[in-house]
């Protein structure tokens, strides 16, 4: 005959499963309620059940030649001395498990009372939801049938935590400087140096003087650049069980939370508006954008835009300067061709292995990121000088644990923060003297 315990049991795992579940699923209170009456209501049962079975299995050990009608567990002096005794509110261990048990804990000796006094503690830890020993398992290799006693075995959780893999922040990889911020803004003076016609320098112009003449005093134009703390947010929670089974699992996700800041940073770098965040490459007044090729086809990147790009950088900065392409750029960057005439074209193996990302484009590194925008939009490909954009920070990535923020779930906080800003530090394209075409350290192709 079953042992009635082992279904109540099951249906109270199951409860307590299921209100695990609302808890991560943020359910409303009133679902909440039920599930919470439902499981006081299996353990009621339990108890009850196990006050009923205590009472028969005294009966059985006040008079010895009756025994249990069940099988799952032999009453004291039947002959398996080295199986455990029935435990009040445990459901029953198959036979193998008993006898397993027997062996490594003989020192349990044959008092059927003495007995369930020692084994209690190992019992319960197997029960309340600690990993079996490896010997019992050994023993009994049935862990995976609930019906020889696998219902005991917690199921472990993987130790580490697969992840894809990852693209690191843009920036940090192309060396843009950083600066500290002590203070919620931090200003620096800059020349302004926008005009360089007549060789002038912020204005200030030199001139060829004679012996003895004197220097005209000239005023020099200083622009401000304004750096503010703007704050990044993201937070994250996870069971405390699943943070006390699977430690390596909280740390990845701490490191993911880093990696979502960062990438938050990178996009707004990239193109972002300057209103509550960083002013971004594709929006800076000082950007260039490079028009398309009189009847180039959609969505095409071409070695003449290639090359007009590289000669719209500013001089000083190709020697500095680095490629960011949208993955959907590649095919086309690969096949790129020159024409010549009307004979044909001329393949160009323009992405040359080498450099620190392995692609190189006119002899600058090319760094192929998911930050920059897809093929055939404004900004799919970006050729800047890392130089002249100033990041400032006023706070670290910081990642933060609490117990006590969703305390009444059981659930751990993780919440991850960052303040600092970004902007390009031209304001403006420069004009080139003798030509007077403008050139920038921010060059991208428009919409095609």
């Amino acid at each position: 005959m079953a042992d009635p315990r082992n279904e109540i049991y099951q249906r109270l795992c199951d409860a307590k499963f299921d209100f695990a579940t609302m808890l991560e699923g943020a359910a409303d209170a009133g679902m909440l309620a039920r599930q919470r009456v439902l499981i006081e209501k299996l353990e009621q049962d339990l108890h009850a059940e196990e006050q009923r079975i205590a009472a028969e299995d005294k009966m059985l050990r006040d008079d010895p030649k009756v025994g249990r009608i069940d099988g799952a567990w032999p009453a004291p002096g039947r002959g398996d001395e080295s199986a455990a005794p029935p435990l009040p509110g445990l459901p029953p261990l198959p036979s193998r498990t008993r006898t397993a048990l027997g062996r490594l804990y003989p020192q349990a000796g044959g008092d059927p009372e003495r007995r369930a006094e020692q084994w209690r503690g190992v019992l319960a830890a197997v029960l309340g939801g600690q990993p079996m020993h490896p010997a019992v398992l050994a023993a009994t290799a049935t862990e995976g049938l609930p019906s020889d006693g696998g219902f005991v075995v917690t199921a472990e959780v993987a130790a580490g935590v697969m992840t894809r893999a990852i693209e690191g922040s843009v920036f940090a990889r192309i060396g843009v400087p950083v600066v500290p911020m002590t203070s919620d803004e931090r200003v620096a003076n800059a020349l302004d140096d926008a005009d360089e016609t007549d060789d002038a320098e912020a204005a200030v112009k030199a001139d060829w003087k004679e012996e003895a003449s004197e220097a005209t005093a000239q005023v020099v134009k200083v622009r401000q650049v304004k750096l503010r703390a703007r704050k990044l947010l993201v937070l994250a929670t996870a069971s405390n069980e699943l943070a006390e089974d699977a430690s390596d699992y909280v740390t990845a996700l701490e490191a993911a939370l880093a990696r979502a800041i960062g990438k938050k940073f990178d996009r707004a770098l990239l193109s972002g508006t300057g209103a509550g965040q960083p002013l971004g490459v594709l929006n800076a007044p000082a950007t260039i954008v490079v028009t398309k090729e009189s009847g180039q086809p959609a969505a095409t990147f071409k070695w003449e835009n290639a090359t007009k790009m590289w000669s719209r950088l500013a001089p000083g900065s190709h020697e500095q300067a680095w490629w960011l392409i949208h993955p959907t750029v590649l095919p086309q960057a690969l096949s790129m061709s020159l024409t010549i005439g009307t004979g044909g074209t001329q393949p160009r193996g323009v992405f040359e292995a080498g450099g620190p990302t392995g692609y190189l484009l006119l002899g600058r590194p090319a760094l192929i990121t998911s930050r920059v925008k897809a093929l055939g939009s404004k900004g799919d490909v970006v050729l800047l000088d890392p130089s002249q954009l100033v990041l400032g920070v006023r706070r670290a990535i910081a990642i933060e644990r609490s117990e006590q923020a969703l305390f009444t779930s059981d659930r751990l906080a993780i919440r991850g923060k960052f303040r600092g800003d970004g902007q390009p530090f031209w304001d403006k394209a420069r004009t080139l003297p003798e030509s007077g075409g403008t050139v920038s350290p921010y060059v991208v192709m428009e919409a095609r």
